[in-house]
C-alpha cells in the first residue's frame, strides 16, 4: 500500500467503509489530518494509517 497517495473525501470514506459525512466530521474534529484544496478536502493515505495506529489498543 502506498502511503503517499492523496485521497478525496469520497475515496477516504470508501477506504474506511463509512460515509462522506463521517469523514468530514473526523476532519473537523481533527481526528483525521487533511488539507483543503479550493473547496474540497484531501487526505494523505499516511494520515489514515496514523489515525489507525493511534486508535489501536494492544
Amino acid at each position: 500500500m502506498r502511503n503517499d497517495e492523496i485521497l478525496t473525501v469520497k475515496e477516504t470514506a470508501a477506504l474506511l467503509k463509512t460515509t462522506h459525512q463521517q469523514v468530514r466530521k473526523m476532519i473537523a474534529n481533527e481526528e483525521l489530518p487533511a488539507v483543503k484544496v479550493g473547496r474540497e478536502w484531501r487526505v494523505l493515505k499516511a494520515g489514515i494509517v496514523e489515525f489507525f495506529e493511534k486508535q489501536i489498543c494492544y
